[in-house]
């Protein structure tokens, strides 16, 4: 049989191309060569990933309402949207789905380099403040400006505006380390897998990094969100509303993983 996309040739008769992944226009023989490809399409036909597509659009168009662009989600949604649409058509697009891949690695880089830059300027000011603040011409300077504003301010003593560098420096460090720790552990093991859900269609291998472990991770990510929803509420509607549609889309995705790619019945299993 020949693929009517690329070309390619091979006695057995298939569905899927096991060169190109396309479909083949006659359907007969043996039922699918491909079962990665199978495995994602029957994802993006489940209702729930409609849903999510519909969650990530509103998460990324709200933010637009107060004049925010939230690039990255803006891409996801869109190549999320591409590969659904791709999926309708029976097609399982690798090339959609490593945008997708592409998408997350960005977040997970500039993740990263937010951290790392909490990390240096709590360093800083610790060290401006912390121990520059000894320093009696430096200190009254900052106080005459500080003063102006709030005269109280000109009767505090030195070694307070010290202990609060330190604090405040402190405080920079650890939420720059615990956003770079929970990114290298979490993030990263949720790019490998999606990384491995385009690689499996191209190499026609149906396995797939660590699912168990993203779905606890996306559903830690999800709760975080939702917290995050809460907490702007009142200060923030347009950010509250993104963050709870990306943790519903968070929770979606680990339901979504938990049923086809863990708990896969005999039905499924079977292509």
């Amino acid at each position: 049989m020949k693929c009517t996309n690329c070309g390619f040739e091979q006695e057995q008769q298939f569905n899927y191309c096991p060169n190109c992944s396309k479909p083949t226009e006659s359907v007969v023989g043996e039922w699918v060569v491909n079962p990665a490809a199978e495995r994602i399409l029957k994802v993006f036909k489940d209702k729930l990933s409609l849903v999510l597509c519909i969650l990530m659009t509103v998460a990324s168009a709200f933010p637009l309402i107060t004049g925010q662009l939230p690039v990255i989600n803006i891409l996801f949604t869109v190549f999320l949207w591409l590969t659904y649409s791709k999926s309708t058509k029976d097609i399982a697009d690798e090339k959609k789905l490593r945008c997708v891949s592409g998408t997350v690695y960005a977040n997970y880089v500039i993740t990263n380099v937010v951290s790392v830059i909490l990390i240096v300027c709590g360093v800083v000011i610790a060290l401006a403040l912390g121990l520059v603040a000894n320093s009696e011409a430096i200190m009254n300077s900052i106080k005459i400006e500080l003063g102006s504003v709030a005269p109280f301010v000109n009767q505090l003593p030195a070694s307070l505006f010290s202990i609060a560098g330190w604090i405040i420096g402190f405080v920079f460090i650890i939420v720059g380390v615990v956003l770079l720790v929970l990114n290298l552990l979490g993030m990263r093991k949720i790019h490998a897998f999606t990384k491995s859900v385009y690689q499996g269609i191209i190499y026609h291998k149906d396995e797939f990094v660590s699912p168990a472990s993203v779905k606890n991770w996306l559903i830690f990510y999800g709760v975080m969100s939702g917290l995050s929803a809460l907490l702007s509420i009142s200060a923030d509607f347009s950010s509250a509303i993104s963050s709870g549609c990306i943790a519903a889309s968070q929770i979606i995705a680990a339901i979504l993983i938990n049923k086809y790619f863990l708990n896969v019945t005999k039905d499924q299993a079977e292509y």
